[in-house]
């Protein structure tokens, strides 16, 4: 399961990005959802943490959450976040 992101996530933006990752484990029980980020121009603190608690809601109910694609920036957010260090690319 794939789910594309696109523009900018922020504390603006990141309920609906939850709501759809928390919806599709709920319905499809996936194994892994995989959240690309390669369209993503921006992400901040507030929804780097509220991701991060989604990805562990997630996997709580035995679905890995894998973050892909994303830009050098987004990239650097995440890792200065230290929250998603097993990201995928």
């Amino acid at each position: 399961m794939v789910i594309t992101v696109r523009g900018t996530i922020e504390h603006a933006t990141i309920a609906p990005l939850c709501d759809t990752i928390n919806y599709v484990v709920e319905q499809h029980r996936p194994a892994t959802v995989h959240i690309d980020l390669q369209f993503v121009t921006y992400i901040d603190a507030t929804a780097v943490s509220a991701l991060d608690a989604c990805r562990r809601s997630a996997r709580n109910g035995g679905t890995s959450v894998v973050l892909r694609s994303a830009s050098a920036a987004v990239e650097r957010t995440l890792q200065t976040s230290g929250m998603f260090s097993d990201h995928g690319r």
